[in-house]
């Protein structure tokens, strides 16, 4: 497979934030710290790994992060949240999540770290925040998504052109949690394959089959040939691809390969034919600062 060497020149950057109530002097305060590890771009770099299960299917977007041979003791101050810059050194993405948990595997110098996190700061309102939703008949669901918005604090709302013309055909009386109302939405609109998820901070309501997408990618190079899945009831197909990852990539999103890709990766003349959009429903990535990790798998519909 013939991968360009910037694909080589991989870098994972990470800094931690937390806060705790301390005395300072005799009385009590918050006091904030922080701490970074970067990656040289050039040279030895930490050996650093991160592997995550992202999906536009209700499921909540988890990363885990193992460092080999990391001295700081993290544990000695309640971390919370983590940012990493990850990706390749000239085009990384940042990635901003809540730690859920944090120990060694082998204590000691030489042991692994492993760091347990979830995509996104609005993750916790997600699950837990209370809705009340009482519209009528004819009632447009990007109304419905700026309540559930709204309430969740996210920073905004992301409607595809599809999704933003669905109207209620019944009146809809729901209580309940944020995720189990999107739920809920996701079964009123099955006919369109509905798919609301939390994008980081950004509600997102889309209409995969239909020709909605968050952002549209290139895919230069692919792993092996796409597998194709017969399709659902109403002739839907689906498709799996696996190649290096491309961390700009998110559930929401559409891959297009040209034909060129297929030519170069499989020696498959014309199979541009067979596919050339993908619409992807959720992905699993692995990505490391050293040797040969490097791919993402992905689910999704294929746009004909």
């Amino acid at each position: 497979m013939a991968v360009s060497l910037e694909r080589f020149n991989r870098i994972i950057d990470i800094s931690f934030s937390g806060s705790a109530t301390r005395y300072v002097g005799s009385s009590l305060n918050q006091i904030g710290f922080t701490r970074s590890i970067l990656c040289p771009r050039r040279g030895i770099k930490p050996d650093i790994q991160i592997n995550g299960t992202l999906g536009a299917d209700g499921n909540l977007w988890a990363l885990h992060i193992m460092i080999k041979n990391f001295y700081y003791d993290l544990r000695s101050e309640p971390y919370s949240k983590i940012k990493l810059r990850v990706g390749y050194a000239n085009k990384p993405i940042t990635i901003e999540a809540n730690i859920t948990n944090m120990y060694q595997q082998t204590p000691g110098p030489d042991g692994t770290t492993v760091i347990e996190c979830i995509y996104g700061s609005a993750t916790k309102q997600w699950l837990d925040t209370m809705v009340n939703l009482n519209y009528e008949k004819d009632t447009s669901l990007s109304v419905i998504i700026e309540a559930i918005k709204n309430k969740l604090n996210a920073v905004d709302k992301k409607m595809g052109v599809k999704a933003d013309r669905l109207k209620l055909e019944e009146p809809l009386q729901f209580e309940g949690s944020a995720r189990e109302a999107l739920a809920h939405l996701e079964q009123r609109f099955q006919g369109s394959h509905l798919q609301t998820f939390m994008r980081g901070d950004i509600l997102c309501a889309i209409c995969p089959t239909e020709g909605d997408f968050v952002q549209q990618h290139i895919l230069q190079y692919l792993s092996a040939p796409p597998q194709q899945n017969p399709g659902d009831s109403q002739g839907t197909w689906t498709t799996q691809i696996t190649a290096p990852w491309m961390p700009e990539v998110m559930p929401g999103d559409e891959i297009a390969i040209p034909s060129q890709t297929y030519i170069r990766n499989n020696q498959l003349v014309g199979a541009g034919s067979k596919l050339q959009r993908l619409h992807v429903v959720k992905m699993s990535f692995h990505f490391g600062t050293r040797g040969s990790i490097n791919q993402m798998t992905c689910d999704g519909y294929i746009v004909r």
